[in-house]
């Protein structure tokens, strides 16, 4: 959008002067000069101030922030895009566009004035900064291996401080955004009921519930003849949810209210890692797996759902940027459908050599949960698994005493799971650090 005009040979139409605002010092008329010079072109003006910033007639009107463009009481603008004459620009002379002492002013043909305030106009010609006001820069994402995520202080957090301090809750999501992986310790777990659960008021604390066909909370135990391999005691590999949705859920917790077994341990990996490992060391496997779709779907217990999506899914680019970033994974071999028949060959060892830096034990971080724990975790970055696991014996449970709770009809090992949405989060966090800061 907008071009430095260092070293820019002006048109015999462009016009640059600094700007001196007049004030009074003893009665007597001084001239200041104000915070930048400007010149000005046949369709731009550049802001030497702002690195020499170069900015469009026409993106400064459509930007235009006067309550007849942004709507005040709801700060929503008030035209579109498509409605800005192609040809818009000031009125000819001094008059049409003046430094002020607070930011620009710029006096339109068409009688409309716009002012831009000095903040603004810094904030919004260049990326840096506006990424900085978004707080992006703070939750940009950072890649974890098994000895790096173990020494992270704030991976296990307080319940009590998430629960009662938005400062702690803004150290939680700080964890959850940049690493994909956070666990609090004491969460009650004395209620199971889907509607008094802890469980969602701990989601409704981090973001809002995300209903889903297991509905807003769902349990995850041992169930004879289960639909979904998760509700057996056998190994799950890794792998992330629900990649058959249309949108797959960002965020999902587990809370563990019961776990009396030999085995059921947790493993995390974080795919983003393994992405740019693969990136790195076989770039054409990366773009293989770029480019390649794979089907998953579910078709059980009355349902019918289908998507194809690429194993790594890049973001949208950047201007300026060298490559594209990594957005999502896509990864769930045990909801993985039969690839098409087009499928290159070449995708099946590429497949391989990810999967292989995906389980190489310095990728994998194993966690067994324990009652009151609860895990919160990127279903869009970060794989999850569960080895298998067996009930204890009565000698083991007796030898264990009273540090085990039992009840008749409860399962041995109980999570109790929902998913949340990212735009909810985000919104809180950005919130809470401009509160705090």
């Amino acid at each position: 959008m907008f071009k430095s005009a260092a070293g820019l040979h002006l048109s015999s139409k462009a016009v640059a002067r600094s700007f001196y605002l007049p004030s009074y010092v003893h009665g007597r008329l001084r001239q200041r000069r104000t915070w930048t010079s400007i010149s000005r072109q046949v369709d731009s003006v550049t802001v030497h101030s702002l690195d020499n910033v170069q900015l469009p007639y026409i993106w400064l009107r459509d930007s235009c922030q006067s309550p007849e463009s942004i709507h005040p009481p709801t700060r929503q603008k008030l035209h579109r895009t498509s409605d800005i004459p192609l040809d818009i620009a000031p009125v000819e002379g001094p008059t049409g566009v003046q430094v002020t002492q607070h930011g620009l002013s710029i006096q339109w043909k068409d009688g409309r004035t716009s002012i831009y305030k000095k903040e603004w106009l810094e904030r919004y010609s260049s990326p840096v900064k506006l990424e900085r006001f978004h707080m992006d820069d703070r939750l940009r994402e950072e890649s974890w291996t098994r000895v790096s995520i173990s020494d992270m202080p704030a991976l296990f957090q307080s319940y009590r401080d998430i629960k009662s301090s938005d400062e702690s809750l803004g150290k939680g999501i700080d964890q959850l955004v940049k690493y994909g992986l956070l666990f609090i310790r004491n969460v009650p777990s004395e209620e199971t009921s889907d509607n008094l659960c802890e469980l969602k008021k701990v989601a409704e604390r981090f973001s809002e519930l995300r209903r889903t066909f297991y509905g807003l909370v769902w349990d995850v135990m041992a169930v004879k003849d289960s639909k979904n391999i998760a509700y057996t005691d056998l190994d799950l590999g890794l792998h992330m949810d629900l990649m058959y949705l249309v949108n797959p859920p960002r965020y999902q917790i587990l809370h563990c209210l019961r776990n009396n077994v030999i085995g059921g341990i947790s493993i995390f990996v974080d795919a983003l890692h393994a992405a740019q490992v693969l990136r790195e060391n076989y770039p054409y496997d990366f773009d293989l797996l770029t480019t390649t779709p794979v089907a998953f779907h579910y078709l059980n217990n009355g349902h019918h759902l289908h998507q194809e999506r690429f194993t790594i899914q890049l973001a949208s680019p950047k201007p300026g940027a060298t490559h594209q970033e990594i957005s999502h994974i896509n990864y769930s071999p045990p909801f993985q459908a039969p690839l098409p028949i087009s499928t290159p060959k070449e995708f099946y060892p590429a497949l391989q050599r990810f999967a292989a830096i995906l389980n190489d034990p310095k990728n994998t971080y194993q966690y067994t949960m324990k009652e009151g724990e609860a895990v919160l975790f990127d279903n869009r970055r970060v794989l999850h698994a569960r080895t298998s696991f067996r009930n204890r014996t009565e000698e083991e449970l007796k030898e264990l005493g009273a540090t085990v709770r039992v009840k008749d009809g409860e399962p041995s090992r109980w999570l109790k799971g929902c998913y949340i949405g990212a735009d909810a989060l985000l919104d809180r966090v950005r919130v809470i650090k401009t509160r705090v800061d």
